[in-house]
């Protein structure tokens, strides 16, 4: 594949800025638990929030944030704000306009970084030749909108290895990220080394395993072994796989004491056994959705 000269800026930025660790919002739109949840990270630490249009809390966040940023004598450049591109706002002109609603809902002069969250676009079969068409033109425009300073970095999610190299072949800033999900049971080693190679950012999300999936991956029986070694949970354990593969991680919670216990993840270094031993679990399962089947 030939790779189109690229812009390193968006690269930069997040690799300047981006904190290892962020608080995910999915499913989480209650503004008295992102009050709760986001005022207790910002007391241990945390720097990086996780959004995105779909999750239909960005108006939420952008009339907490103010105050919450106040109380913790912060400054909007002290912390990092991820948002996505809804598969329904893919494609030229849609694109712009939701990202400006998003810095609106927001109430923020810019966003850190800006995902296309999925490499289809709504109403159209998986299998449709413009889904091509529309997530190209949804990264053109990301691309312009950082160019305004409107967005400081640009970024896909749940792009596999062929659509990583369509996107590479004609962009003209190289994308930051490659949000996906990633666990001992789904560790898309494929795509992580790939992106790897291509200098993006591998973040892991679902690195708990997904809503509907927690339970399983917590009572692993070689996750539930290393934690008891380290004296922690299993979430930790989960968690600390993902870092110390150098991906960034995005655990969400309704709850505040899992807040702190998250970020003691940051603390826990694996050795090369206990690496190998949960990258040889041989249970294999995806939790979330399946961008593979998008062409």
């Amino acid at each position: 594949m030939k790779m189109a000269k690229v812009d390193l800026a968006a690269i930069a930025y997040v690799s300047e800025r981006m904190p290892i660790i962020g608080v995910g919002t999915y499913q989480v739109q209650a503004q008295s638990v992102l009050h709760e949840t986001i005022d207790e990270a910002f007391k241990l630490g945390y720097r990086f929030i996780d959004t995105a249009q779909i999750y239909r809390n960005e108006a939420v966040l952008g009339r907490i944030l103010p105050g919450l940023l106040k109380k913790h004598s912060l400054k909007r450049e002290d912390i990092f704000i991820t948002s996505k591109v809804s598969p329904a706002n893919q494609g030229k002109g849609k694109t712009s306009k939701s990202v400006v609603k998003s810095l609106q809902d927001l109430s923020t002069p810019y966003i850190d970084l800006v995902l296309i969250h999925w490499p289809g676009t709504s109403r159209l079969k998986s299998n449709h030749k413009d889904n091509a068409k529309f997530r190209a033109e949804t990264y053109a425009e990301l691309e312009q909108l950082m160019d305004q300073g409107k967005i400081r970095s640009i970024g896909v999610s749940n792009y596999e290895i062929n659509h990583l190299e369509a996107l590479l072949a004609e962009c003209r800033i190289l994308p930051a990220v490659n949000q996906c999900e990633c666990h001992p049971h789904f560790r898309n080693s494929e795509v992580a080394e790939y992106c790897k190679q291509k200098g993006i950012h591998f973040q892991a999300y679902s690195s708990l395993g997904g809503p509907d999936y927690v339970e399983d991956l917590l009572k692993d029986s070689t996750i539930s072994k290393i934690a008891k070694v380290h004296s922690t949970s299993s979430a930790v354990i989960l968690l600390a796989w993902g870092l110390n593969q150098g991906y960034s991680v995005l655990p969400r919670t309704h709850t505040v004491n899992r807040i702190g216990e998250n970020w003691k993840a940051r603390e826990i270094t694996l050795n090369e056994k206990e690496m190998t031993d949960i990258g040889s679990i041989k249970k294999i399962k995806k939790a979330c959705w399946d961008p593979s089947v998008v062409v």
